[in-house]
């Protein structure tokens, strides 16, 4: 798929990661990005590699012989998207360092989902308020998902009250999203769950039930419920928009600082998730004994709720902070290219352009695949410096577009390539890096899917074909592609004919 649809000269990223199918094989999937023939940054499934060991010199491996073996420059390398795990990420011994010995221009980034994630679950973890929260949520649902017959129960209930039928989501330190999902689904059949606990534990006893109920029916569990309705979903929003494939670096700071802005409404004391929790306090008090006053809300406002924003935002701000480098790439926005009969315009860039041009400019030590040294040459000359003040000029000239359109037209414009190559360079480059393994992560599930219990001696080399099939498969196939399918199957003897 690679060399198909861009030349192995493009810069490109790889992203991977490793996951243990249902035969404890360990499995490395390998995905590329880079930008096509229109500009836009695309992620695509190369291929499924089994491994023989975890550690990163057999990763590191896998990954050179992959990408020989597929006739791939790896000089090229501009980007590498990897999770945290020190295997992939290690400074002096992680995968991203080897890969940098070949390609030291290569840029590593820690996937951004992750990051988001960890800095969700140590937010919680460091509020007392919410992170006993998280432990009954997870005590809920280990207690309906492992018996089906408490879990018919909660159905039966939800019918009863005309509540959509919906089950307590496993919430997940590793899994994305996952908490939001569970507090949600609470949330929404918070009566109908206490409710069945009520009634199971006056049917069976079970002293787990009644522990749980009272857990959910505390003041403080309640108003956490609602507060998390609200905070999640904004760092859901933020989270899904990392996940998408056409997202670039210089889009990550914008949507950062509009989730955290967003995320200070959440203290305010009239508050939306305040409001709904004081309409919704009548119908609440009907089946729990919890009486909810604006005195005990702002109580927990201020020694819960406060607390949790601000570390939530503080672990945000701090794990999303931007290298040189990639901040660097802002210059390109044409909003922030000042007036040209200002003062400031005649140097506006030039030290984010001298701190690309340290990196990209500069012949950097390398070695070959083999272990040999050698120069790697530049990707950029030291005429970008003069190429910027021209394009500034131009950038000051055009309709105030956005940053990424911008990106895209450097990438397409065989104009701009001509006038400005080593612009149009950095901006290929820009786009090529990846934002999160958001990728990577879908493609486990799909091998899970295509490679089961029951489907388990499926062998390697068609668990890839079928998992390029499952991953790169358009939604609709022209009439033309049909066709060249039905053409293909019918060159060989088969019992059935198409």
């Amino acid at each position: 798929m690679f060399t198909e649809t861009a030349s192995p000269s493009f810069p490109f990223s790889i992203m991977a990661d490793e996951c243990t199918d249902v035969t404890t094989t360990e499995e490395l999937s390998i995905f590329f990005r880079w930008v096509n023939m229109d500009g836009q940054p695309v992620e695509h499934f190369l291929d499924i590699v089994p491994l023989k060991a975890t550690d990163a010199k057999t990763i590191y491996s896998a990954l050179v012989e992959f990408m020989k073996d597929k006739n791939i420059q790896i000089s090229k390398l501009v980007g590498m998207g990897f999770d945290g795990a020190a295997t992939f990420s290690g400074k002096h011994n992680g995968v991203q360092s080897l890969l940098k010995k070949i390609s030291p221009h290569a840029l590593f980034v820690h996937c951004h989902c992750h990051l988001l994630q960890l800095a969700c679950v140590q937010a919680a973890n460091a509020t007392s308020g919410i992170k006993h929260v998280y432990i009954t949520l997870t005590t809920l649902w280990k207690f309906f998902h492992y018996s089906p017959k408490r879990a018919e129960s909660l159905k039966a209930v939800q019918q009863v009250l005309d509540l959509p039928e919906l089950k307590v989501v496993k919430p997940s330190d590793t899994r994305w999203l996952s908490h939001e999902r569970c507090v949600k689904a609470v949330k929404a059949s918070y009566s109908a769950i206490v409710t069945a606990l009520n009634n199971i534990y006056e049917q069976t006893h079970a002293p787990e039930a009644l522990g749980i109920s009272k857990a959910l029916c505390r003041p403080s569990t309640l108003v956490a419920i609602y507060l998390l309705d609200y905070v999640l979903p904004q760092v859901a929003k933020l989270s899904r928009a990392l996940q998408t494939e056409r997202i670039d670096l210089t889009a990550i700071t914008p949507l950062v600082d509009a989730t955290l802005n967003t995320l200070d409404d959440a203290m305010l004391p009239a508050a939306n998730w305040v409001l709904e929790l004081m309409d919704a306090k009548n119908e609440i008090e009907e089946v729990t004994d919890i009486t909810l006053t604006t005195e005990s809300i702002a109580t927990f406002q201020g020694q819960v709720a406060e607390p949790f924003i601000r570390m939530l935002k503080a672990n945000i701000s701090s794990r999303f902070i931007s290298q040189d480098i990639v901040s660097s790439f802002g210059i390109f926005d044409p909003k922030k290219v000042p007036a040209a009969d200002s003062s400031d315009f005649h140097t506006y860039g030039e030290d984010l352009i001298d701190v690309l041009l340290a990196h990209y400019g500069a012949e950097l030590p390398a070695k070959t695949a083999g272990g040999d040294e050698y120069t790697k040459e530049a990707l950029i000359s030291r005429e970008t410096r003069e190429e910027w003040k021209t394009f500034r000029s131009y950038l000051s000239k055009k309709p105030k577009g956005n940053l990424h359109l911008q990106l895209k037209e450097l990438t397409t414009s065989d104009m701009l390539s001509e006038i400005f190559p080593n612009i149009s360079t950095l901006a290929n480059i820009c786009l090529s890096i990846p934002v999160s393994t958001a990728s990577v992560e879908r493609s486990f599930s799909k091998m899970k899917l295509i490679k089961t219990r029951i489907r388990n001696r499926i062998g390697q080399s068609q668990l890839s074909y079928l998992m390029k099939i499952a991953m790169e498969t358009p939604e609709t196939l022209s009439s033309t592609q049909l066709n060249d399918i039905i053409t293909v199957w019918n060159k060989k003897p088969r019992r059935i004919a198409v």
